[in-house]
């Protein structure tokens, strides 16, 4: 079984990677709105990329989602690591 990753700053497992300038072909998008009552409106967390062709972007960078610092690093590394 492999290890999850571990973030080197606060050692929590999650992670978000974020592309930019992205140019993605024959993708299937999911967005969820959720109801908020006290603003009486609806809100969305933004689209997700549910499966595509092709995605070409210009850069990336991977978050810690508990410490929201950059990883990119690391995620690279430990990428490497489980491809090895």
């Amino acid at each position: 079984m492999a290890q999850p990753f571990t973030c080197p700053h606060c050692r929590a497992h999650d992670y978000t990677i974020i592309l930019t300038g992205c140019d993605v072909a024959g993708a299937t998008l999911q967005e969820q709105f959720t109801w908020d009552e006290a603003a009486g409106e609806y809100g969305s967390g933004g689209a997700v990329i549910l499966e595509s062709e092709s995605v070409e972007n210009e850069g990336g960078q991977a978050l810690c989602t508990a410490c929201e610092k950059d990883v990119s690093e690391a995620v690279s590394a430990y990428e490497e690591q489980q491809a090895g």
